[in-house]
């Protein structure tokens, strides 16, 4: 006859079966991690989410500019004379400029055209070595 097994030895076999089915399901996810944080395919699947985020980005973009293409005009035409500014302002005050009449009591020159009213070199000042230049 053969004998029975008990509850513990019952019990002791069922907890072995679980520990071996547990260590092969951490064995197939440690596999499975493995693969995942290969740095080949973490820059593959990082470079492919980000190029789908851009096309999906760069699809709404360019719905919103067909729909609304004044706003996107006048935007456009605001940031670029923001950035021609100076060349701006320079051609129109010398097309501007020009033909104005000055004001008689302002004294202007160049460098070049220097006259006898008016002297263009700094006033020099005497001072003793004890006063310095601060005084």
């Amino acid at each position: 006859m053969s004998r029975q097994p008990t509850q513990a030895e019952r019990d002791l076999e069922e907890a072995s079966r679980q520990v071996a089915l547990a260590k092969r399901r951490i064995a197939a996810a440690k596999g499975a991690l493995q693969y995942r944080l290969k740095p080949a395919n973490l820059a593959s699947n990082a470079w492919t989410a980000v190029r789908t985020k851009s096309e999906v980005a760069a699809d709404e973009a360019i719905g919103a500019a067909k729909g609304h293409p004044g706003a996107i005009g006048g935007t456009l035409a605001a940031i670029t004379l923001f950035l021609a500014r100076e060349p701006i302002w320079r051609a129109l005050s010398g097309m501007f400029g020009r033909g104005r009449e000055e004001d008689p009591n302002v004294v202007s020159t160049r460098l070049d055209t220097a006259g006898d009213n008016f002297d263009l070199t700094a006033p020099t000042v005497e001072r003793s070595r004890l006063e310095g230049v601060n005084a």
